[in-house]
């Protein structure tokens, strides 16, 4: 599909640094000490006094919707600061040894902190202190210097300031500033009241690069959604490299500008990592990434894909949340530009969000925890769950499971159907909603008679985000029962499609499958209405065997899309851990990130209900939520050894953490529906 630019935003992004004497009239404002790196210092402080050039209004106005707070931290795009905001700064020190700017002469490099002082009119006032190199004499030596902002560091061999990407921006919960660059400008010094002090004239900082936007319209959705990375495969512009700051060449604006390196090319998986906010139901929302525009003609493919989580060097990347293509023209530099075609958001539906699968082959000894994502009321009783059981039958491994399900069950069940006692909850009365209707946000778990729940009810009755709790009958209470044979059989038949058996052929280890499927209205099939899919757990077409053990599994936050077919590799929706029966079931997740745990054993887990503050973490299982005992993993779920010793490994490899976006707050409004306070 054919992409126009639908709007190029303001002028130039132009950012005027003016570099002057230490005696300005802000000399008295805090500054703050600048880092060193192994090079020798002069004993010389080199002071400059910077004015930062505003955006353009129009432009302000754009990139100021991606502001978002959070922690009282920026947690998106930074184009607006406040006094006595910091950003680290890179400058390169060169002694010039030829006729151009190249790298052939010596070179320091410098990080220091760019303060911002004070706002006048639409620019900014700030000031950065930095100590002199030894053995750089400007009385002497012809002597350049370059600077960088929004950069990782600056090359002291090369002179090239690297960016590594933007999905890096909300690394230690600092927003992303873009790339800034000031070029080799001649240093000097003179002397003022007997002190050597240096300068440099007519200083900018220019922007490198463009800012490139992508909506998302939600104007049609049923539910919030929240992405986190855009992954692309383009050769109209590339997102990770380095501007050699010695080293200039034209842009795509035939702007002098510092001479970009890069590795991408058409096929690279560019990934741009960002927290900008949410796109709640009935809204549109812009997410910017930046990038450097390539020199083409005509026009060139681009291929976007959303997901809500970032790419994990071990655990890989999860399916993409939406897929589209586009073809685009060249981009101009140093402009802010959206994307002319709006993207519609998915749309979601009931889930599976946990399971707990106990030990023996008959499977009796199951729980099932499922949560509406949507804004929207569910009906349970338009929603089933199936059972296919292994059953191998010819030389395909497709053909091994059945084409229609073993056992289905309403997930409205029958009163009569449930366990006799006080092991159910039922709130829908005292939320005045129709019986089976599941709220925004809530959550329906059934467990079966064969489970324990640990003496949890009076937790499970406080939770908010548990509006049922059914305890289903299984075999285990089938000669306990007085209501006669019939009954049972009907309690048992219901709780079957609940079970999750092992089967055992050729020495290996088979399970059974899972979906629910939601039943459409005036149309029959063997199974009544016709069963349209809409969420799996180990179901797949693909033919591989499902194997998974006796074990505790979590759908990981932000995973809130339904699926078809489960994702079988280490970035699966789900993770994973040795069972519990009864810790989790009525939350969403019921763990979150927290920064000031990372450096602790539980790398930044924090459990719910642990309400301990800081890096000391309880040492008691049932008060950190055993995130010691019984570790959070992603294994690979394709493996055909599934063992406890296999996973025992897997466990130690691929630990699971929540993404540094799914914060305490996040948690705790996922079992909140729109309005409803905590």
């Amino acid at each position: 599909m054919a992409m126009n630019l639908l709007r190029i935003y303001g002028a130039t992004l132009l950012v005027a640094l003016t570099m002057g004497m230490s005696a300005c009239k802000n000399e008295d404002a805090p500054v703050t000490a600048p880092a060193t790196n192994a090079e020798a210092n002069s004993g010389q402080k080199i002071s400059l006094n910077v004015d930062i050039e505003g955006l353009p209004s129009s432009d302000l106005r754009a990139m100021e919707l991606q502001e978002n707070i959070v922690g009282n931290k920026h947690a998106g795009l930074k184009f607006v600061w406040k006094t006595g905001d910091t950003e680290k700064f890179f400058i390169a020190f060169k002694k010039e040894s030829g006729s151009s700017f190249t790298a052939s002469g010596p070179m320091v490099v410098r990080e220091s902190t760019l303060t911002i002082l004070s706002k006048e009119g639409n620019r900014y006032k700030a000031r950065i202190d930095v100590d002199a190199p030894s053995g750089f004499n400007p009385d002497t030596e012809t002597i350049f210097v370059a600077g960088a902002l929004g950069v990782k560091d600056i090359d002291a061999t090369t002179g090239r300031a690297l960016v590594p990407g933007p999905r890096y921006f909300f690394d230690k919960g600092k927003s992303y500033i873009p790339p800034m660059y000031f070029a080799p400008t001649r240093l000097r010094s003179k002397t003022v009241g007997g002190s050597k002090e240096y300068y440099a004239d007519n200083l900018t900082f220019h922007f490198y690069g463009a800012m490139v936007g992508a909506t998302i319209d939600n104007t049609q959705g049923n539910m919030t959604y929240s992405p986190h990375e855009i992954t692309m495969q383009t050769a109209a512009l590339t997102t990770e490299g380095a501007l050699n700051l010695f080293d200039l060449e034209s842009d795509s604006n035939g702007q002098s500008v510092p001479k970009w390196t890069t590795t991408q090319n058409a096929t690279t998986a560019q990934r741009v990592y960002f927290e900008q906010g949410d796109v709640a139901v009935g809204k549109k929302r812009t997410y910017y990434f930046w990038a450097v525009p390539s020199k083409f003609s005509g026009r060139r493919e681009m291929t976007m894909e959303f997901r809500t989580d970032a790419y994990d060097k071990e655990l890989r990347e999860t399916e993409a949340d939406i897929t589209t293509k586009w073809k685009v023209k060249q981009l101009a530099s140093a402009k802010v530009h959206r994307l002319s075609v709006e993207i519609p958001a998915p749309k979601g539906d009931l889930i599976i969000s946990e399971v707990f699968i106990g030990g023996g082959d008959y499977g009796a000894a199951t729980a099932w925890e499922f949560y509406n994502p949507t804004e929207a009321n569910i009906d349970l009783k338009e929603y089933y769950i199936q059972r296919f059981d292994y059953n191998k039958s010819g030389t395909s491994e497709s053909t091994w499971y059945p084409s229609s399900p073993t056992y289905e069950s309403s997930l409205l069940p029958n009163a009569a159907l449930l366990k006799n006692g006080s092991n159910s909850l039922d709130k829908s009365s005292q939320l005045g909603l129709r019986r089976g209707i599941l709220p925004p946000h809530k959550s329906a778990v059934f467990y079966t008679a064969s489970v324990e729940n640990k003496g949890m009810m009076k937790t499970f009755e406080r939770r908010t985000g548990l509006v049922y709790l059914f305890n289903i009958v299984s075999e285990t209470f089938r000669d306990l029962l007085t209501d006669g044979r019939e009954r049972s059989e009907q309690k048992l038949e219901y709780a079957q499609a609940f079970f999750a058996p092992r089967f055992h052929s050729g020495g290996k280890q088979y399970r059974s499958r899972h979906r629910i499927v939601r039943k459409v209205a005036g149309k029959s099939s063997a199974w009544g209405r016709t069963a349209i899919p809409v969420d799996a757990f180990f179901w797949y077409s693909n033919g591989i065997r499902a194997q998974y053990p006796t074990a505790s599994f979590f759908r990981k936050p932000g995973r809130d899309l339904p699926r078809k077919e489960m994702q079988i590799n280490h970035n699966s929706d789900w993770v994973m851990r040795h069972r519990y029966e009864a810790l989790d079931w009525g939350y969403r997740f019921s763990y979150y990130y927290d920064r000031n745990r990372v450096n602790t054993p539980a790398l930044g887990i924090h459990w719910m209900e642990d309400n301990s503050t800081g890096s000391t973490v309880p040492t008691l299982s049932a008060k950190n939520g055993y995130i010691y005992e019984r570790p959070i993993f992603a294994p690979d779920y394709s493996k055909n050894d599934m063992s406890f010793t296999e996973l025992k490994k897997e466990a130690q490899l691929y630990k699971y953490v929540p993404p540094m976006w799914w914060t305490k707050e996040r948690a705790q409004k996922a079992d909140l529906k729109p309005g409803e306070n905590p």
